[in-house]
This record gives C-alpha cells, structure tokens and sequence, in this order.
C-alpha cells in the first residue's frame, strides 16, 4: 500500500512522497505515525480512507490540508495546530523565527505578532514562554478563525496569555485602537508600550521581470493575500514598520520574515524607520529568511 502510494505521489511531482505516505496512511488508520510498523492489516474502511487521501494528495491538495493539522515549533515551544483552507500554513523556516523571539523576548513581555494567521508565532511563543503575554494580530475573517480555534485548543495558561486583535497591521492609528479596544476589557495593559514584535507578513513579490512568480500548487493553495505582496514584496513589510514604531519604544526589538530575495529591502526600508542593530538571519537552506532589529 505505501509502495504503491509513494509511486503515485512521485508521478504527481509532490516533493515528500514517503513522508507524505506514511502521513496519509497513519491517518486513515487513526494511529500515530510512529506506530505503522505495529499495524497487521489495515481494513476496507481505512484503506478506501487512504486510498481517497492519497489521491487526494496526487492532486496537490496540501497535506495539512488532508491531515487538518500542522506540527510548529519544537521542544518548548511545540505545538499543534488546526489549519486548512482560508489561513496560510505555517513553515518549517518560520521556526527559526520563533526560536528568535523565544530567547529574546524580555521577561514579562508584552509581544505582538503582526499577521497572525494560524496564531503559529503567537501560540508557540506563549507556550514556550509562561512569563509573556502575546497580541495576535490578523486582519481577515476567515484566518482570524482558525487563529481563535487554535487559541482556544490551547491549555488554559496559554489561551489567557494571547489575546486575538482583528486590524490591519499597516494602518498605525487603527492598530493601535483595535489593541485598546479589544484588550481593555480583559485587563491588559493598553498604554504599555510592546517589548518585542514578530511577523510573518505576505512578502512573495507578485511579479518578476514582469512575469508572475512561480508557485507549487501547494503555495498556490494557501490565501493570495497572505502570500503576495505587491511587485517588490514589500506592500505590506514597509507601512508596517510604522505600527511597530507607534506601538514600541526605543529598545524594542523586532523580527520580520521576508522573502530571500528582498532581505537588502528589508534591512533599507528598517534603517529609513529609524531602527537599529539590523542584523540579518538564514534559513537551514542557506537563505536569508528573516531580520531583526532594535527600535533606535
């Protein structure tokens, strides 16, 4: 059954078909991956299940999608989230991000994530760091929830300490009535000034020498307007630095993940916002991936 799955899965171009197999099949089983090589035989109601996901997957269908759920994070920080059509599915790339924020956070932060999505960066920090207290900021509807399904499966000291604020990241004043609004009732500090902020905005460049960027179907799958960013990628990257400098102070630090191309912008357009301390970071590939900065 995996033989014949893993060769249907490499004739449609997926690019982890044994992984992806092993997956699919755990799946129609309701077992953990790590316990096939327990399993004697598999019944016709799992193996029609497997046969429909895997063809389902054969047609680039996202395997999150299929599975419903996304592992982020590692160690500490570890968590598992809901996730499918309407919200982008987080990377493995943005762990590093995560890793940043979890070491650099001060004690007692107030952090925001800026376009939340799926509530990755947001969840995983929290989760990780019992001391912090997270604003998850999403725009659209349809992310936003998933982005509260998700902080709500989380345990209890977890879901108290992220607080879901629907605003458009790119508009200061607006961002900063919608934290007020939204986190004045619960208790929040509303004229606190953030510690630390971390985004995963839309940042592909909508076009390269005038023709449209490459996309796997899988990327094609997640939401347009959380993947594309104007021609340069950076519609959404450059106004958002003002929010940051609004709702911050000087000493702030900042991480943005960006796309590997646009990695001198980020650093420029951070400069011209007047941060400071702008340091570059790469991926497990090699990439510059994403870059942080202390609000000067």
């Amino acid at each position: 059954m995996l033989a014949d799955a893993v060769e249907a899965l490499t004739a449609a171009g997926v690019d982890s078909p044994q992984p992806d197999a092993r997956w699919l099949l755990a799946h129609a089983l309701r077992v953990d991956v790590g316990r096939l090589i327990l399993v004697d035989e598999v019944d016709e109601t799992a193996l029609r299940r497997f046969r429909d996901d895997v063809a389902r997957r054969a047609a680039r269908e996202p395997l999150q999608h299929i599975l419903g759920r996304v592992g982020f994070g590692a160690d500490t920080a570890a968590i598992d989230l809901r996730v499918g059509p309407g919200v982008f599915v987080p990377r493995p790339e943005t762990e590093l991000l995560l890793q940043w924020a979890v070491a650099t956070a001060p004690r007692g932060a107030l952090v925001a994530d800026l376009c939340s999505g799926s509530g990755a960066l947001a969840l995983g920090l929290a989760t990780a760091r019992p001391d912090v207290r997270v604003l998850a900021v999403e725009l659209f509807d349809d992310a936003r929830t998933w982005l509260r399904r998700n902080a709500a499966a989380q345990p209890v000291p977890v879901a108290t300490r992220v607080a879901v604020v629907a605003a458009d990241v790119t508009d200061p004043g607006g961002l900063a009535a919608a934290i007020a609004a939204q986190a004045g009732p619960t208790g929040w500090p509303v004229d606190a000034a953030l510690d630390l902020v971390v985004a995963n905005p839309p940042y592909v460049p909508e076009l390269t020498d005038g023709t449209p960027t490459p996309i796997s179907p899988e990327v094609a799958a997640d939401p347009h307007r959380a993947v594309f960013a104007g021609a340069d990628g950076m519609a959404v990257i450059t106004p958002m630095l003002q929010s940051v400098r609004a709702l911050g102070r000087p000493g702030t630090a900042l991480g943005v993940e960006h796309d590997d191309a646009t990695g001198p912008a980020v650093a420029a357009a951070m400069d011209a916002a007047g941060f400071a301390a702008i340091e570059p970071h790469d991926d497990l590939a090699g990439a510059q991936r994403f870059t942080t900065a202390v609000q000067g």
